[in-house]
């Protein structure tokens, strides 16, 4: 008798999903239940407890048990389309359970904080953070901490506000993260590039920009670089630091996917820095796609500009993660449920290098330069001369594999290196090599087709 609750919440859920009790449809009592599964009323009270902390059905105090709006359904996307073309992890992959309690914690802890809080974010969390942020090497006060939406609201904020070095123009990546690339275009700033290649940066050509240029600021992805998947060197990182102070140019190094990496002596440009040049931009988003969270460090002096153009901000959007994503995110370190979450990540994209390691050796003999595949979700397959590319996503679209052009992550077309950018963020290891195969043999096929036998 002990597993009749489990038939209880199998045969409610089957029915749910096929219909028999709609949305807010109340559900039979626990007496005609008990008599139906000839068992007792504790134990449909358990699967009904079961049902009810799953968010499948709710209960209403002297009346009953009530389906909730739009659960389970069978109108779930094709798992026939592999999405090698999105950044965002899917969110039925994550640890849910451990979710739903971080989140019922929350709200319990927070239920009497106002949700007019401080432009800073919560005092609690930023307090952890700086401790949490200490781990990576990154050593500040409170003070200079500000949980935000995201990278891309607080890049719109740099971009726009005035710095003390009183310079103008950005210097980006090329190619870069490619939200940035639209909003620059978009908002028609002076912007400068310097190539990113599979080994990093030209440290020359870098210090020339610096110091021939009126560069207010170089925005950088160091590691887990989109779309090239590729991480700068420890000499590079340390370069960049150095020749940021000498030359009075701010560096914003975007570290979104930072609590991943499979180097664990890797420090960021901020730990070499003189933390007067260094801003630090971290997500959280990436490792917990369900919330939109992440920080910046603002050195001290830009503190008071810094929070005037979030003040300014709010005119035409949010700058601040909301107090549900704060609270679940402090809860989340806390606990240590995200450093859980971020080894069980490290340990599925370790597993799925290694099989991007065994096809981008096959690929090679196709006249692919395959870039990056070692670090974060991203790589770069490189395409030759011959190769049309848009007839290549078009053949890879027929068969159900959805890529990236790599024109988007160019700033200047006239730059662009040829290629198509990988993700394995919303895959698993199976479709993932389903999906290898599938773009190995369209590359056989094209190759065949110019040179036949």
């Amino acid at each position: 008798m002990d597993n009749v609750y489990k038939k209880i919440v199998s045969d409610i859920e089957t029915d749910i999903r096929n219909g028999m009790y709609k949305s807010g449809q109340r559900m039979p009592s626990i007496r005609k239940l008990s008599q139906k599964y000839n068992c007792s009323q504790n134990t449909v009270v358990k699967a009904f407890n079961i049902l009810r902390y799953n968010h499948i059905i709710y209960s209403i105090p002297q009346s009953g048990y009530y389906v909730v709006e739009k659960t389970l359904k069978n109108d779930m996307p094709s798992s026939s389309i592999i999405h090698f073309d999105t950044g965002n992890p899917t969110i039925g992959t994550m640890n849910t359970p451990d979710l739903k309690h971080c989140l019922d914690r929350a709200v319990d802890i927070y239920k009497n904080n106002s949700l007019n809080n401080t432009m800073y974010g919560v005092a609690s969390l930023r307090k952890l953070l700086a401790k949490y942020l200490s781990d990576f090497q990154i050593f500040v006060d409170m003070k200079n901490i500000f949980v935000t939406l995201g990278v891309q609201q607080t890049l719109s904020i740099l971009t726009f506000m005035p710095f003390p070095n009183n310079k103008s123009k950005i210097l980006i990546e090329e190619p870069t993260y490619r939200h940035y690339i639209d909003f620059l275009k978009y908002s028609k700033v002076d912007v400068l590039t310097i190539e990113r290649t599979d080994s990093g940066l030209n440290l020359k050509e870098l210090e020339k920009l610096f110091k021939t240029e009126n560069i207010k600021f170089f925005y950088t992805i160091p590691r887990n670089h989109s779309p090239l998947g590729t991480s700068l060197s420890k000499v590079q990182r340390k370069a960049i630091a150095s020749l940021a102070e000498k030359y009075d140019v701010y560096v914003v190094e975007d570290d979104y996917f930072g609590d991943i990496s499979s180097d664990p002596k890797y420090d960021p440009i901020f730990s070499y820095s003189d933390h007067a040049h260094s801003i630090y931009l971290k997500s959280f988003s990436k490792i917990m796609p369900w919330m939109r969270v992440g920080l910046i460090v603002v050195p001290t002096k830009l503190l008071e500009i810094f929070q005037e153009h979030i003040q300014l901000s709010y005119y035409s959007s949010y700058f601040s993660a909301s107090l549900i994503s704060q609270a679940t995110l402090e809860i989340y370190i806390r606990s240590n449920i995200l450093k859980k979450h971020t080894a069980e990540i490290s340990k599925e994209l370790s597993e799925k290098h290694l099989l991007l390691k065994k096809h981008f050796k096959l690929l090679r003999q196709y006249d692919i330069e395959t870039i990056g595949g070692n670090y974060g979700f991203y790589s770069y397959l490189k395409l030759p001369e011959w190769i049309n590319e848009d007839m290549l996503i078009a053949k890879l679209e027929e068969k159900s594999v959805l890529v990236k052009s790599g024109k988007i992550f160019y700033y200047n077309q006239d730059q662009y290196k040829k290629g198509i950018r990988i993700s394995i963020a919303g895959v698993n290891k199976e479709t993932l090599e389903r999906g290898l195969n599938i773009i190995t043999s369209v590359f056989k096929q094209l190759k065949d087709a110019k040179h036949p036998k």
